[in-house]
């Protein structure tokens, strides 16, 4: 980049026809590589990361501008904030449920959206995925009943929340211990977990034999 910049500037003083070429080139290659934030439109009730609830993880796939594979999660906030892409093709799903600050967890939506990134987009420009008519765009998080929560839900939920390692990352520790109380309130089953020690022993073992793919 360094070499190319150079060339230009001294094609560029010299105003001829290589000069223009090289910064078309440059600015092709800029505009196609420079980060567009994403926004998703997401609905759960009682869900706020501002108040302590984990992200939504959001799978994503595809391929980019450089025809380079993506799949990885990404996590977003309760602003729909949290995904940077370059140009390419992605398809973007729910990988999981979040946390509620009160230890409510979701079913997780089967609906996803496609989002092809080119020139139509100015360089570095903000994405809101509900502006965009032809995407189904809004993921909605409908609360699972306290009472029928299974060990599984809460475990995932949890192994996915842990794994975000940004600075406003919850207290995931807090959020299992919220979700079990709020199980145990509503159910008489003795087969679940009866504090957010044992799912911890059960995260570690399961952190140590698994690699999760992530960003954040």
């Amino acid at each position: 980049m360094v070499v190319l910049v150079c060339m230009l500037t001294i094609a560029l003083a010299g105003g001829s026809w290589l000069g223009l070429q090289l910064y078309q080139a440059m600015s092709c290659f800029i505009s196609a590589h420079s980060e567009h934030a994403i926004v998703l439109n997401i609905s759960a009730a009682d869900w706020d990361t501002d108040n302590g609830a984990s992200r939504v993880p959001i799978h994503i796939t595809g391929k980019t501008v450089d025809g380079i594979t993506v799949d990885e999660v990404d996590y977003v906030a309760s602003d729909g904030s949290g995904i940077s892409l370059i140009q390419g093709v992605y398809t973007l799903e729910a990988a999981g449920s979040p946390i509620a600050a009160d230890g409510t967890i979701y079913q997780i939506p089967c609906t996803s959206a496609t989002l092809t990134l080119d020139d139509v987009f100015a360089t570095g420009e903000t994405i809101n995925l509900a502006e965009l008519a032809e995407q189904d765009s809004i993921l909605t998080f409908r609360p699972i009943d306290a009472g029928d929560m299974t060990n599984d839900e809460i475990y995932n939920a949890a192994l996915l929340a842990v794994a975000y390692k940004g600075n406003d990352a919850p207290d995931v520790a807090a959020l299992c211990q919220a979700a079990i109380n709020r199980r145990t309130a509503a159910s008489t089953s003795g087969n679940a977990f009866k504090s957010c020690g044992e799912i911890g022993s059960v995260l570690q073992v399961k952190r140590a034999n698994q690699s999760l793919f992530h960003r954040n």
